[in-house]
């Protein structure tokens, strides 16, 4: 099942998949900003979104498709002020039934790619502190701890802190 996927820029015709591979992913795991059928952002919202972050010069959403279904997507969403435009913040799922199979990897490596096409010089991101996987996968591919977020998640009716990270290109 090696490579059965395939990997490109998520376009406004995709906001369909995407609120579907949202609210699936988000009762996988409770490491996501939203639950099972929690992401309830309408589909003009989201095409709209997919739009602005294709036509911007620092963000970018990629997905992963196997039989033109969405596996995994992995964003970039960059800063608008200009003093802090050579940044952006970094998110990324994976179907839970394709984790272990580099496709975090793959996505990370294609998002590095477009970052410095993009001239980013910062990627940062947030992960609860519990989910070794993530933080293992990001100690990988060279993300540096940069400290704590006090009560980040709520997850649960529990609050649960996040490890803030970042990536200097």
């Amino acid at each position: 099942m090696d490579n059965t996927y395939i990997i490109r820029e998520a376009v406004s015709d995709d906001a369909e998949k995407m609120i579907s591979y949202l609210n699936l992913v988000g009762g996988e795991s409770d490491n996501l900003l939203h639950g099972k059928n929690e992401f309830n952002v309408p589909i003009e919202g989201v095409k709209r979104k997919l739009a602005m972050s294709k036509e911007s010069q620092n963000s970018i959403v990629l997905i992963a498709l196997e039989n033109e279904q969405i596996i995994a997507r992995a964003e970039l969403d960059g800063y608008y002020p200009a003093r802090i435009r050579h940044r952006a913040k970094f998110s990324i799922s994976v179907r839970k039934d394709y984790w272990n199979q580099g496709i975090g990897t793959e996505m990370l490596k294609r998002i590095f790619e477009q970052a410095k096409k993009m001239d980013l010089r910062i990627i940062e991101l947030e992960v609860i502190s519990d989910n070794e996987r993530a933080i293992n996968l990001y100690h990988k591919m060279g993300f540096a701890d940069i400290g704590i977020y006090k009560d980040y998640f709520y997850v649960n009716e529990m609050f649960k802190d996040a490890l803030v990270m970042q990536k200097i290109l």
